[in-house]
């Protein structure tokens, strides 16, 4: 199951689309109800700034939709995406909205309703699905990507680097449409922009952290994931990790010996030097998921060797997302 049960199409009363947004519902006091998550610039667009008129939101296909207002104390607007004068801090223009139902919208099909959100940091390095209503395809397209790291036109924004040579490609329409984690079922962010060269393939989104920020009655609705079983990564997994690990200058640069050798001697006993560096890597990965304490050892390393490098994170979400021993005992993330 995926954001489709909780994402609405953001459309002008007379019926023109102009995005998407996201159904939550903060249990703050006095901020209660059903609210939608969206982009400041869908709301600009659609009736002209967070004092405008009404919006109809809906549930494509589901027979379902609603008015709803825009709330002018959950507002932030959007960056200017074609450059900035030197020394302007960004950091205030996030391109962030909340919309509020009318109290007397139709109940939401059933099956239907708010999505859970994300607790914690943003996964580097996580594969993610987004789905999004480009005019040649109203009623929805699937994209695909890899938060990648943060950066781009606001400095809170997350960037989003698709992952397939064939199928869609984030675009307009696509604004305020949830960026979903498949693993834990939440919602990571929310897309902002993309790139105005679709062969880029690049976009952004702004991650739930920041949105909660923004706007803290919604830290209610954020939800820890639920406990998984932990089962031995595939083949396929390992090699993910290997070369997110070749990916990091400070393991890629001897093949991996430096990472193996900062394994304890009972984890890194039988890894062999290989010719090939993906091999090399795979041969370290394979010995540490093999050991009861390898994976956690082999998060000590990287975080050793690559400190907060963007790559170094990346290679650790994939460790935590396919190791259950890789994961730091302080835990909390999604």
């Amino acid at each position: 199951m995926g954001p489709e049960r909780g994402q609405v199409r953001v459309l002008s009363t007379d019926g023109e689309l102009w995005g998407a947004g996201v159904l939550v519902a903060p249990k703050a006091p006095a901020t209660t109800g059903v609210h939608v998550l969206t982009c400041a610039h869908v709301v600009d667009a659609a009736v002209g700034g967070p004092s405008g008129g009404p919006l109809l939101v809906d549930l494509p296909g589901r027979d379902w939709s609603a008015s709803a207002r825009p709330l002018p104390a959950a507002w932030s607007p959007a960056p200017p995406l074609d450059g900035v004068d030197p020394g302007v801090p960004l950091t205030d223009s996030a391109d962030f909205a909340v919309l509020v139902l009318d109290d007397d919208h139709p109940r939401l099909p059933r099956g239907c309703g708010p999505l859970p959100l994300a607790s914690g940091t943003t996964p580097y390095g996580r594969h993610v699905a987004i789905i999004g209503y480009p005019r040649d395809a109203p009623a929805g397209l699937i994209a695909t990507a890899r938060l990648t790291g943060a950066g781009g036109p606001c400095p809170e924004w997350v960037q989003l680097d698709g992952v397939r040579t064939t199928g869609a490609v984030v675009q307009r329409g696509f604004s305020g449409a949830a960026v979903w984690d498949p693993e834990p079922g939440r919602v990571v962010g929310i897309v902002t922009a993309a790139h105005t060269d679709r062969a880029v393939k690049v976009a952004w989104m702004l991650p739930v952290e920041t949105v909660i920020r923004l706007w803290p009655p919604l830290s209610s609705a954020a939800r820890l994931p639920a406990p998984r079983t932990c089962t031995p990564p595939s083949l396929a997994e390992q090699y993910e990790l290997a070369d997110a690990l070749l990916d990091v200058p400070q393991i890629g640069y001897d093949s991996g010996r430096a990472l193996r050798d900062a394994l304890p001697a009972s984890v890194r006993r039988g890894i062999r030097d290989h010719p090939w560096p993906r091999q090399q890597l795979h041969a370290v990965v394979q010995a540490c998921t093999d050991h009861h304490e390898g994976c956690r050892a082999l998060r000590a390393a990287l975080s050793a060797l690559g400190g907060d490098s963007v790559s170094a994170r990346t290679a650790a979400s994939v460790l935590e997302r396919i190791c259950c021993t890789g994961v730091p005992e302080s835990g909390g993330g999604p």
